[in-house]
């Protein structure tokens, strides 16, 4: 029973939400079946779910009919009817939070029933809603639209004839959803063409691209973000798209949301991620000042807390650029700004990082060795990180026996994309021969790190692989 349809809604539910179910089911307007409450109050006992005291079929059954023998399809429609009500609870839930939807179906709906001086009344706080919204994003254009829809409508109603401007509006704002939404698609389908395999049809034409440009992307910066966001992709060599990006960000990071701009910010670091992995170090420095102004104005807050990926990226990015006394200030300071079941796992990873970096590997190591391995990330990173160790620590039976556990691992677990796999399986199989290596094939070892596509830390190997060409060059003379 603990996989049934109704407990796996009900499991989703906070105290608060049990609370309030408990109240719906109760309601004579939505419920009238006096079992339902009982089965209801039989399932969730308390204030607080507990799935442990779930009863069997047939103790419910008992209880709920005690005169009668036990029949499963009996039980079957009582849990069909209480999951109903369950689904239409979050139902109204979601409708009772969204009060500009209420709004204007309640506009609608007066003009449906002929209420004038209600219509104008809920009319006119719409109108004061919309004025008051500074940023201009999807939902506001797909609710302005249902808004001049219902004023158009109230309009060809009344039968007069002189010019409206809501059949204008609904015309403008019908080409703004239009157009950022499938901007939006577009961005979104060229970013995750980048890393898999994928051969998205954008149908966007040359002529369509210059019908915004020519009305002046209908004078909304988020249009005007994304159209750049597109250019960026579609011309990667040009390089002013991304400083035009970043000039249009700073003067209208104001009239967007936090959502948006949050995703406006990834897309950008995106673009510098490409650049960088073809070799572009200097967006390093772009990436991380993305990142920095994104945390500092709360963007990348999510839920009140910042992503330990969004973290650890940053501490990437400026060990990459040898930055050590700053992340050394970074990690103690956002540290608490992480979701606390996070926060150990964190900063055991990153201080580990920074010392590994430092060339300081004990220290490293006694953090690494605290990192739990419940997050396949963090797994992964830490192996691959502790093998690093153990190769500049010259201890090759640890690294050997270490990289044939990894291999095995990375095989037989069947929660890792393909991808991820061969990405580190690849990492796994290149530093095994270089460290098996014959001086004939250093080369060869060398073309193909540079080859592969699917592999992790690239960088370290390639310069592992300048230093034994040194080592050997030195042994030969």
């Amino acid at each position: 029973m603990q996989n049934t349809k109704l407990i796996t809604i009900l499991s989703t539910f906070n105290a608060r939400e049990i609370k309030a179910f408990q109240s719906f089911v109760r309601s004579p307007y939505y419920n009238q079946n006096d079992r339902l409450i009982k089965l209801l109050s039989l399932i969730v006992p308390g204030p607080v779910w507990e799935p442990s005291t779930i009863l069997n079929k047939q103790s419910l059954h008992l209880k709920l009919f005690p005169s009668l023998s036990f029949e499963d399809k009996r039980m079957r429609y009582l849990f069909t009817d209480l999951c109903r009500l369950a689904e239409r609870f979050l139902l109204e839930q979601e409708y009772q939070a969204n009060t500009l939807q209420q709004r204007l179906d309640l506009a609608r709906i007066c003009n449906d029933r002929k209420l004038p001086k209600l219509y104008r009344q809920t009319i006119q706080k719409l109108e004061a809603y919309f004025e008051q919204q500074p940023a201009h994003d999807l939902d506001y254009f797909e609710k302005h639209l249902e808004f001049a829809l219902i004023k158009d409508t109230h309009f060809q109603q009344q039968r007069i004839r002189k010019f409206d401007e809501n059949l204008q509006w609904v015309a403008d704002d019908l080409d703004r959803y239009y157009y950022l939404q499938k901007l939006r698609h577009a961005c979104v389908m060229l970013d995750r063409q980048a890393i898999v395999t994928a051969n998205y049809d954008l149908a966007i034409s040359k002529n369509w691209l210059n019908h915004l440009v020519s009305h002046s992307f209908f004078n909304e910066p988020l249009i005007q973000l994304y159209y750049t966001i597109l250019m960026s992709s579609l011309e990667a060599d040009e390089v002013q798209h991304f400083q035009d990006l970043k000039e249009i960000l700073v003067t209208t990071s104001n009239q967007i949301n936090n959502k948006d701009l949050a995703d406006i910010y990834r897309f950008a670091i995106n673009y510098c991620a490409r650049k960088i992995r073809n070799g572009r170090n200097e967006y390093l420095e772009e990436a991380l000042g993305l990142y920095i102004r994104g945390i500092e104005s709360a963007v990348f807050l999510e839920d009140e807390y910042l992503s330990p990926w969004t973290f650890t990226n940053v501490v990437k990015l400026a060990l990459r650029l040898q930055r050590f006394e700053w992340i050394a200030e970074f990690i103690p300071k956002y540290a608490p700004s992480l979701p606390p079941d996070f926060q150990e796992n964190v900063l055991h990873y990153n201080y580990a990082e920074l010392y590994f970096y430092t060339k300081d590997y004990d220290r490293a190591l006694t953090h690494l060795n605290q990192v739990a391995f419940d997050d396949l990330n963090y797994s992964l990173g830490a192996r691959v990180m502790l093998a690093k160790i153990y190769q500049e620590r010259g201890e090759e039976n640890a690294l050997l026996s270490l990289l044939a556990a990894f291999s095995v691992f990375l095989k037989r677990n069947r929660h890792i994309s393909a991808n991820i796999k061969h990405t580190y399986l690849n990492f796994c199989d290149l530093l095994f021969q270089l460290i098996r290596r014959s001086p004939k094939k250093i080369q060869g070892i060398r073309n193909r790190i540079e080859e592969t596509n699917l592999l992790t830390d690239r960088g370290w190997l390639l310069a592992l692989c300048t230093q034994i060409e040194k080592d050997l060059a030195l042994s030969s003379a």
